[in-house]
């Protein structure tokens, strides 16, 4: 790769004009979205997504509906970011009451933990 790139007077002001409308009035999104890892335990699901770029206060999560949903964005003119929005539609096995999320070094980490299956226990029933 050449990163040396020759000056041509009449194609860099197109690419001063470009530059400065992509960075005013051109929404800067992450269309891809994060990197994302899943792991399983015993207990648990480790989801691992890549966030760089982004802090604690900048990423938002909830439940509704066993729908777990992400959200992030950095603050306007930060060089790496930008916003986007990711949703997991959680199975009947995950303890929605339970998860976890830790964000450190830009990888956000969460911890969905197994419900306990429930053992069906005998019932004694009366006769009159």
């Amino acid at each position: 790769m050449n990163f040396i790139q020759r000056y041509q007077p009449a194609v860099a002001w197109v690419n001063e004009i470009n530059r400065f409308i992509d960075r005013n009035f051109v929404e800067t999104t992450i269309t891809a979205g994060p990197r994302e890892v899943f792991h399983e335990s015993d207990t648990s699901w480790i989801l691992r997504l890549d966030l760089p770029g982004f802090s604690k206060p900048d990423a938002k999560l909830s439940v509704t509906d066993r729908v777990l949903q992400l959200s992030a964005e950095t603050p306007a003119g930060q060089s790496f970011g930008g916003k986007f929005e990711r949703k997991w539609n959680l199975g009947e096995d995950v303890d929605t009451t339970g998860i976890s999320a830790r964000l450190e070094n830009g990888v956000l980490e969460l911890t969905l933990p197994k419900r306990t299956p429930a053992v069906p226990q005998p019932t004694t029933i009366e006769i009159q």
